[in-house]
Parts: C-alpha cells; sequence; structure tokens
C-alpha cells in the first residue's frame, strides 16, 4: 500500500460525510449569499461585483454588506480567491439544474433554481475540508506517525472538530484550514526529502499566496511558516534563509494581489469594503480596540459558546504536547506558538471576536488541524483516553452543528440582536452596540424553543439538511414545483455510495498494512 492511499480514502470519506450533513442554505448571511454571488457573476459576467445581493431585502432595505466601487458597481468585501474556488462547483450546479429541467428564470419566480444550485454550490466546503483531512494525514506521516496512528488522528480531526460543520456551509474557513495544513505538510516533506523539496517549498508558498487571496486576514497566520522555518535546526541556516524567503515571498504575492484589488474596487490599497459604519452608532468606526483583549481571549477561550477547547476539545491535547514537540519538532512548535497567539490577539481586538452568526470560534478554524500536528510526533506520549473522551465531546458539538442552523439557534425570530446570541449595549464610541453574550449555551434556544421542529416553520428552517430543504423549497416556494419530486433525494443518493465504498476501503486497506496499533 503506498503512502498517499490512506489520504485519498480520508478525503473521499469525509467529503462524502460533510456533503451528505451539508445545510445547502448559501442564503443566510452575507458571507455566505454575497460569495455566492461572486461567483454566478464571475461565470455570467465576468467580474465579481454582486449586483444580486440588491434584491435581497429585510424591512425594505438591501441587505447589502459592502461597498460600491469605483465603477458603480457593488462589492462584497471577501477575497476575490473564493470565488474562484467556488465556482467549478457552481457550474456543476448549474449542469445539475439544466438536466433536472430546472429553469432559470428572474427573482422571485427563479428561487427554485437559486436554491438548487446554492445548495450544489455549497458542497465546495465539503470537499475544502475533506483537503484539510487529507493534507492533515500527509502531515502526520510525514512527522514519523505510524499510517494508523496518522489515520485515527485524522478521523479526530474530521469527525470530532469544527471542521465538520465548517464543511457544511459557505463560510471560507475550511479553505484555509485546507491551504495551511498541506503547507505544512509540503514543508515537513521537503526537510526529509532533498528530491522535489525545491517544488515542495513553492507549493508550500503558492498555497499561502492562495489563503491569503481567499480571506485576507490569513495574513494573521501565514506568517507563522516563516517563523517556523527560520527555526529549524534541523538544516543550515543557508537553506533556512532560502524557505524562508520563498514562504514570505508567498505572503508577499496573496498581499500584493489584494491590495490590487482594493485598488482597482475602491482606489484605496487597505480599503477592503468592509461597511463598518452601518454598524457603529458612534462614530468614528474602529475594528480593532486594544482595550477589548480580554473580553475577546475570554471569549475564545473560556466561554461554552465559543471556547476553541470545547468545539475542538483534541486541540487542548495538541497543546500540551508542545513542549516535547519542541524537543522533537521545533519548528512545528514554534509556528503554532507565533499562528496562535497572533490569531488569538488579532481577533480578541476584533469588533467581533466570536466570528459574528456562526459555529463555535469561527476564526480559529484555520488553526484546528495544525494545533492537533503535535499528537503525531513520536516524541509525545500516548494520550489514548484523552484522546476518545475528546473526540466524544467535539463529535456531539459537531453533530449538532451540522444538523441545527447556527442562525436559528442564535437569532429567535424577530429579535436578531436581543436574542441569547447577542445582547445590547451602549457601546463606546468605534464599537457595535450587539454584544455577544458571555453566557450563550450553543443550541439551547434552538432546542427548547419548538420553533427548530415546528412544522410552520419557513422554508430554510428546521434541521440544516439540503435534502430537507429542497423538498421543502419545492413546496412552498414561488416556483418550486419545477424541482422534480426524486431531485432532494437523488442529490444524497452518490454520496451515501462514496462514503460506504470509502469506509470500507480505508478500513480494509489498514488491515492488510498489518500494522500496529501506535
Amino acid at each position: 500500500m503506498t503512502g498517499g492511499r490512506p489520504g485519498l480514502r480520508l478525503f473521499w470519506c469525509f467529503c462524502a460525510l460533510y456533503a451528505l450533513t451539508s445545510s445547502g442554505n448559501p442564503f443566510r448571511v452575507p458571507d455566505e449569499f454575497e460569495v455566492y454571488f461572486q461567483a454566478a457573476s464571475l461565470i455570467d459576467a465576468g467580474d465579481l461585483s454582486v449586483p444580486q445581493t440588491l434584491a435581497i431585502t429585510q424591512d425594505g432595505q438591501p441587505i447589502f454588506f459592502g461597498e460600491f466601487g469605483a465603477d458603480g458597481k457593488p462589492y462584497a468585501p471577501y477575497g476575490p480567491g473564493v470565488a474562484f474556488l467556488i465556482a467549478p462547483f457552481h457550474l456543476a450546479g448549474r449542469a445539475v439544474a439544466r438536466i433536472a429541467g430546472v429553469p432559470r428564470l428572474p427573482l422571485p419566480a427563479g428561487i427554485a433554481w437559486e436554491v438548487l444550485v446554492g445548495g450544489l454550490t455549497t458542497v465546495a466546503t465539503a470537499f475544502a475540508a475533506a483537503l484539510a483531512v487529507a493534507g492533515f494525514y500527509r502531515a502526520c506521516v510525514a512527522l514519523g506517525a505510524a499510517r494508523r496512528k496518522a489515520v485515527t488522528l485524522s478521523i479526530v480531526l474530521g469527525g470530532g472538530t469544527l471542521l465538520w460543520p465548517y464543511g457544511t456551509s459557505l463560510y471560507s474557513e475550511a479553505w484555509l484550514a485546507a491551504a495551511f495544513v498541506w503547507s505544512a505538510a509540503l514543508l515537513v516533506d521537503a526537510r526529509s526529502r532533498e528530491r522535489g523539496a525545491a517544488v515542495r517549498v513553492v507549493s508550500a508558498a503558492l498555497l499561502l499566496a492562495v489563503a491569503i487571496l481567499t480571506k485576507p486576514t490569513a495574513v494573521v497566520i501565514a506568517p507563522a511558516f516563516v517563523i517556523a522555518a527560520l527555526l529549524d535546526p534541523g538544516v543550515s541556516m543557508r537553506t533556512r534563509v532560502r524557505v524562508a524567503v520563498v514562504l514570505a515571498a508567498g505572503c508577499a504575492v496573496g498581499a500584493a494581489g489584494q491590495i490590487g484589488w482594493n485598488l482597482y474596487r475602491f482606489g484605496q490599497p487597505l480599503d477592503f469594503g468592509y461597511n463598518l459604519a452601518a454598524m457603529i452608532p458612534k462614530p468614528p468606526a474602529r475594528s480593532f480596540t486594544l482595550a477589548e483583549v480580554p473580553r475577546g481571549l475570554f471569549v475564545q477561550l473560556l466561554t461554552p459558546g465559543k471556547s476553541l477547547f470545547v468545539w475542538a476539545p483534541a486541540a487542548l491535547l495538541g497543546l500540551l504536547a508542545l513542549p516535547a514537540c519542541w524537543r522533537r519538532e521545533r519548528p512545528l512548535a514554534a509556528g503554532l506558538a507565533a499562528g496562535l497567539l497572533s490569531s488569538l490577539f488579532f481577533y480578541a481586538a476584533y469588533l467581533y471576536p466570536e466570528g459574528g452568526y456562526a459555529h463555535g470560534p469561527r476564526h480559529l478554524v484555520p488553526l484546528v488541524p495544525l494545533l492537533l500536528l503535535p499528537l503525531a510526533v513520536p516524541a509525545v506520549a500516548r494520550r489514548g483516553r484523552e484522546l476518545i473522551a475528546c473526540a466524544a465531546i467535539g463529535g456531539f458539538m459537531a453533530v449538532m452543528a451540522a444538523s441545527v442552523s447556527f442562525f436559528e439557534d442564535q437569532s429567535p425570530p424577530g429579535a436578531r440582536t436581543r436574542g441569547p446570541y447577542y445582547e445590547r449595549i451602549d457601546p463606546p464610541p468605534g464599537r457595535p452596540s450587539n454584544r455577544y453574550r458571555l453566557d450563550y449555551i450553543p443550541f439551547k434556544f434552538a432546542l427548547t424553543s419548538g420553533h427548530w421542529s415546528s412544522p410552520d416553520r419557513a422554508s430554510g428552517n428546521g434541521p440544516d439538511f439540503f435534502p430537507l430543504h429542497l423538498a421543502r423549497a419545492r413546496t412552498t416556494l414561488p416556483g418550486g414545483t419545477a424541482i422534480p419530486p426524486w431531485l432532494p433525494w437523488a442529490v444524497s443518493l452518490p454520496w451515501v455510495v462514496v462514503l460506504l465504498l470509502s469506509a470500507v476501503s480505508l478500513r480494509s486497506s489498514l488491515a492488510r498494512s498489518g500494522e500496529g496499533g501506535d
């Protein structure tokens, strides 16, 4: 059995799992539907403007989160890269709609087409999250872990952390997680294999550039790879500097691309398109405030609704393994420390350290695969029972998050900023008036209000799975009857087959390998 086969089987196994549990609902918040519209505009008009979002209204006002560019077009405040990443899945969605005979009509008559194609576009993040699992496996093996141990840790990552729910929505964090963990895998590989080392380093640098172009705040984590390269005692100083320069160049390319994109749209290098003034009652708007750092750290690490250690408990084991990791894999330990600290403090000072409407600590999702890597280092003591407990807790949170829409759980009907997720405050100048509640308990509102299971719920609410939403859209939305009755279930059947085949193949391949239970 070659080294790549378990990784490939893990990829297909988790891609199918995430696709089967996908919400298929990219129309909840601008972070999802504006990205979807970017991809649609890219295919329809060859640009990344989002004029479609002006047709989505609330209380008679468009829900447009962004700014109008110098050309008069509306632009979303997101990196240009993500639209290109999800475009193939959007095209596949269009192809399915055409085969199924669902016509594309002007809204609102064409809402059925949008629901179908939007749901299939969301599978893009299932692909991205599964890539992260496969890249994590590759990194574990490169660090010296036995295949069985690498597979076990990969299963914990894929099924026992918040990577799962982020593989079921259209947020961009899964793409960043995949880019970062594959960068780590390539760099560890390059250090142990002289042949092809330069190609691996350049590939890692390109992935860092892609991450920054996908979401500009990835620039907070990306420099940690440069630090890791400079602190690698296993290679000469000349090699360290050479690798660090290439990685820094990748970061610079990504940052330059984003700056160029800002200049093209708005004529300002640091104008990312965030219309903060609309959220700030007392100007001037300030994205970051150092005085908020202690509270922001508390939110990310210690609150029941957003703690990294509640949503990815195995990450705590990874952090506890850092001392042993430092002795054996100093670059990994140094890079992890740098990336984690920079992310925690950066987002702790941000307007919304909790990540807005989202499951768990959204901002920290790209770090989760990296934080589990110390557990793969051979010098790190085995923590079998602790790992099982962490996987069970994380798995419960992931299953619940994949079942309940973050929007329904966190925002009761008619009270988006006055419910259990946010509290209203009189903010200081530059800060928003809705603040994350420290005592928010995940899923409590959704499961006790009765709204989640009510037969009178609106289309898109209730158990958060694409086939259910699609079936409900067929009977409740204008033009929904254009969706064939067999289609809601047909979109899942191929993934059921892929999941079963890949799981059985993975199990049998490990049995044939004859490796012990490292």
